[in-house]
């Protein structure tokens, strides 16, 4: 199954580089997600900017070590920021029946029968989560080898959750409060089956 998937994430779909591996006919129910581009514009903008004010205020003033430390650190800091959003843009998400596979600058898998943790967190004000708009979720999953982390602008991100919380419970294994909560409210149900999510837009493509 393994060597489906990566077929499957070889496939000529956009954005994988043209390539067909053996197999690939094979692959009956896989799903190909990835973040994109116009969800990944402002973390760019907001790592540019902050590396772009961060370098003129080291060259634009007098040296000194309390400057070196508060904005030679900002820089850094959006600088790495940087990096994490173009890891983001790489990455390719493929799943099927048996397993979630990621290809990117590192390539991992969990099979559903190996996961062993799911958590769902929402980040967002007081009146976002009141109001059921705005902010953003975090979904990490955790296997025997891999630990994964996707955040709800990835295409697929409800069909993801839907995938490993019946992978979950048929482990034997059960969600925290705040993340059954966080699954409700993409119409996931942690403690019993719930219908797969229609809308996956890479499935389209």
């Amino acid at each position: 199954m393994i060597g489906l998937c990566k077929a499957a994430l070889n496939a000529d779909r956009p954005g994988f580089g043209g390539y067909r591996h053996a197999g690939m006919s094979q692959v009956q129910d896989v799903s190909i997600y990835r973040y994109p581009r116009r969800a990944l514009a402002g973390d760019y903008l907001r790592s540019a900017g902050g590396v772009g004010l961060g370098a003129f205020a080291l060259t634009a003033a007098e040296p000194a070590l309390w400057l070196l430390a508060i904005f030679g650190g900002l820089t850094a800091i959006f600088g790495y920021f940087g990096m994490k959003t173009a890891g983001r843009q790489l990455l390719r998400v493929a799943v099927t029946p048996e397993g979630i596979y990621t290809r990117g600058i590192a390539r991992k898998e969990i099979l559903w029968n190996d996961l062993r943790a799911l958590k769902l967190r929402f980040f967002g004000t007081r009146r976002q989560v009141k109001s059921g708009s705005g902010g953003f979720m975090h979904l990490t999953l955790n296997g025997s080898r891999h630990k994964m982390e996707f955040e709800s602008s990835i295409e697929g991100f409800s069909d993801i959750a839907w995938h490993a919380a019946r992978a979950l419970r048929q482990n034997s294994l059960t969600v925290d409060p705040a993340s059954a909560g966080n699954l409700l409210s993409l119409g996931v149900n942690a403690d019993e089956d719930t219908p797969r999510p229609v809308d996956r837009p890479n499935d389209r493509e």
